[in-house]
């Protein structure tokens, strides 16, 4: 499933999702050989969606694979071929042409073939998971290099005129919205034509008029309407409104909830109330599907983030799926969503390189055109752990920064930072992350209050005093399973001990927002006998998640699901 409701209730669509031909290319001689042309024989057959690493034999694969799948169409058509996800770079093909090309893993992309001819067809995907230093993410990066079609493949029939877009904005004055509708209408019709388009919330109607658009053109349509008494959607109390744009032979829907984000004296306001957040840091990768997460997985997620006391969740470190964000939308969890920049092995280089840029500011774009209406996501990052002392890293930031506020100028544009005493950027957000492991990377957890108290310092003597402070990072690895009489590295007992005492220490401090535990559940790491980096990582995973990667809960997640609980009552 893509979402938890129906996007389309006129438009015809199927998913392309189930068995697909597949072949791997290690010597990367596809192209060459014209495989877009002649599929390579033999063949295996892999599920879509699914990573490839999941299979047997595959297991350390990075590098050049191809799909192909016959589609059938019964009258000649518009057909729009939506891609929800391909890990790294994608070619596709249609009747061995070049439909085009996307890079980035994570997010959806699309092709538009008009007047498809009835009869079957066939489309070919030359995907690439291959990472560099100039990739997003880079090579170096601390989790596990999956590859192949992770989102379900879409097929749509168009009509002449169809709904290109609903954007949909709001100003809020109390429990008064001000809200203006932007529906996109294109035509592939070769004449001119004349549409009624009607606008309705859960059924009830809004709105209904006429739209000319010319031939083969693309017409903006605005529709400002005022509402009184808007319920707004909060924390834990998930208040959602159903839109839907239909033309004669069209429609779209979205579904948004109305609330207020803004920062006042370091804390983070909700429609007006300051809130602390309780959160994790959660991968969206399971050692069986990889980051292919089945829906079934995102509710036994959910409710264990519920059990522990969680109102939010941290997206690490990539924008993750539609239908993930939707739960979070029908259950009053906030969320923090980012683009896979993980800085702390990216050197300069790289970071001062046009493409690098480029690249990264089309993931946000395309992040943002993705989630515009989760009401759950408050937070836009735009990196994790670059090197925030240098000019190079400022340069990129600021045209991040200009690129995510002309997108979407409602919420709070954040980052998490590893050099707190030392970072430059401090000033140019709207909340600041930290990342930090005291107790596991350096020193003993109490060595968080002195850090703090000199962060603080700074960040006053920058102007960014009133800026929120959140902890994004900080825990240690627990091997499930491994307890003792004492804590000691590695142990259940060690790990939970970290994040108690961590805990205390960021809820006593007056000018924390909120905290979010490395990490939800242990994670596959990048874990390479001949390389250098990531050497701790037990098991070839990352453990300090507070459940296994099989979602069984460690001693730490108990203590955290008391300290949480706690919170709620007002106790320490």
């Amino acid at each position: 499933m893509l979402r938890t409701f129906q996007e389309h209730h006129i438009r015809k669509t199927s998913l392309l999702d189930g068995p697909w031909d597949f072949v791997l290319d290690p010597e990367n001689v596809g192209l060459k050989e014209k495989w877009f042309d002649r599929f390579p024989q033999p063949v295996k057959s892999i599920y879509v969606p699914s990573c490839w690493n999941n299979g047997l034999h595959m297991y350390d694969y990075e590098g050049v694979a191809w799909f192909r799948r016959t589609i059938r169409i019964e009258d000649t058509n518009h057909v729009r071929l939506v891609f929800h996800a391909v890990l790294g770079a994608a070619d596709v093909y249609l009747d061995g042409q070049h439909l085009g090309y996307h890079f980035g893993g994570y997010t959806p992309f699309e092709f538009i073939i008009p007047s498809l001819s009835a009869g079957e067809h066939e489309l070919i995907v030359r995907t690439d998971s291959t990472l560099d230093d100039l990739t997003i993410p880079t090579r170096l990066v601390d989790w596990f290099h999956y590859g192949g079609i992770i989102r379900s493949v879409e097929m749509q029939f168009l009509p002449d005129l169809y709904i290109e877009k609903l954007k949909i904005d709001y100003e809020l004055e109390g429990a008064d919205a001000a809200v203006i509708f932007q529906v996109r209408i294109s035509s592939l019709a070769q004449t001119d034509m004349i549409t009624a388009l009607s606008l309705y919330e859960d059924g009830q109607s809004l709105y209904s008029d006429h739209v000319a658009v010319c031939a083969n053109q693309t017409v903006d349509h605005t529709i400002k309407l005022n509402w009184n008494e808007v319920r707004l959607w909060n924390v834990g109390k998930p208040e959602l409104y159903t839109i839907q744009a239909c033309l004669e032979q069209d429609d779209k829907v979205e579904r948004i909830g109305f609330r207020k984000i803004e920062t006042k004296d370091h804390q983070i306001l909700i429609n007006d109330s300051p809130i602390f957040l309780k959160g994790v840091n959660r991968h969206e990768e399971h050692p069986e599907w990889g980051f292919a997460f089945p829906p079934k997985l995102m509710y036994k997620d959910l409710q264990i983030i519920q059990e522990m006391g969680c109102n939010t969740v941290r997206g690490s470190h990539y924008p993750q799926s539609s239908y993930w964000l939707d739960l979070l939308d029908e259950n009053g969890i906030l969320f923090w969503s980012e683009i896979p920049i993980w800085g702390a092995l990216l050197p300069d280089e790289t970071v001062s390189n046009p493409l690098f840029q480029e690249r990264a500011q089309t993931m946000m774009a395309e992040m943002i055109t993705m989630h515009y209406h989760h009401p759950s996501i408050i937070f836009w990052s735009i990196h994790n752990e670059i090197d925030t002392r240098t000019n190079s890293a400022y340069k990129m930031t600021e045209q991040l920064l200009q690129k995510t506020k002309q997108l979407d100028n409602s919420r709070l544009i954040t980052y998490a930072t590893m050099h707190p005493l030392e970072d430059i950027l401090l000033p140019l957000f709207d909340v600041i992350g930290i990342n930090k492991y005291f107790g596991w990377y350096e020193g003993n957890v109490g060595g968080f209050k002195e850090m703090l108290q000199q962060f603080h310092k700074r960040a006053e003597d920058m102007g960014a005093g009133d800026i929120p402070v959140i902890m994004t990072e900080f825990g240690g690895a627990g091997i499930y399973g491994d307890t003792g009489w004492e804590p000691r590295l590695f142990s259940e007992d060690y790990q939970a001990k970290i994040l108690t005492e961590a805990l205390t220490i960021f809820r006593n401090d007056p000018k924390i927002s909120g905290t979010y535990i490395w990490q939800f559940a242990d994670t596959r790491a990048d874990l390479q006998s001949n390389g250098a980096h990531f050497r701790d990582r037990a098991r070839s995973f990352n453990n300090k998640g507070i459940v296994n990667e099989y979602r069984k809960p460690k001693l730490s997640f108990r203590e955290v699901k008391r300290i949480y609980h706690s919170w709620s009552s007002g106790k320490l």
